[in-house]
């Protein structure tokens, strides 16, 4: 039987496998997706998020993200 320091090591490296094949696969629509928004902001347009249930959540938590400001200090991203 696995020790549990097995158990978490095992489902980190997982977890870091899966996030390192989905970034490769991705990464063109990362990267145009993050200049449309940049975008969007430079004009002066907002960015509007939703979703349902966990994804709402998901959706509440960027927008804070955009609007709230930590390092560097800016204004607040309309979203």
């Amino acid at each position: 039987m696995l020790n549990s320091t097995q158990i978490i090591d095992d489902i980190v490296a997982e977890s870091i496998k899966v996030k390192t094949r989905f970034f490769g696969d991705n990464r063109d629509r990362i990267t145009t997706a993050a200049s449309t928004i940049a975008e969007a902001f430079r004009a002066g347009r907002k960015i509007l998020l939703f979703g349902n249930g966990g994804s709402a959540a998901d959706a509440q938590h960027i927008a804070a993200e955009f609007i709230g400001r930590f390092i560097p200090d800016r204004r607040p991203l309309p979203a």
